[in-house]
């Protein structure tokens, strides 16, 4: 019997995105995305300005900072549902407001995340 290592099974989750305006909560999530095995992992600190390229990739996961300055997560996040892509909000802010209807059924991850939330969301 044959016993895939760990790191080998991790190895298909394939690319995700990371959407962050914090340098360093996004090389923290990079580095825990690339630890459960997402390859590669790109990080953006805005969307304004990607939208139109971003369309044209395909992520397997995609981890969306919800308060950006001009509300391009959001827009981006209607492109990743349309797909079919998996992908959660994240925030350091918690408020009432909860989110806008065609996502409220997709987690907002309270930062600062850990290993474990990421390994859990991604099971």
């Amino acid at each position: 019997m044959k016993i895939e290592s760990t790191a080998a099974v991790f190895q298909k989750l394939g690319p995700a995105l990371i959407v962050e305006d914090n340098a360093l909560i996004a090389f923290d999530t990079q580095s825990m995305l690339e630890e459960l095995g997402f390859s590669p992992v790109k990080i953006l600190s805005a969307l304004s300005d990607e939208l139109e390229s971003l369309a044209a990739q395909v992520f397997s996961f995609a981890i969306l900072d919800l308060k950006l300055e001009d509300d391009a997560s959001l827009q981006f996040a209607k492109v990743l549902l349309e797909r079919g892509t998996r992908f959660v909000f994240a925030s350091g802010y918690v408020d009432g407001d909860g989110l806008p209807a065609p996502f409220e059924p997709h987690m907002v991850l309270n930062k600062p995340y850990t290993l474990d939330q990421l390994q859990q969301l991604i099971a």
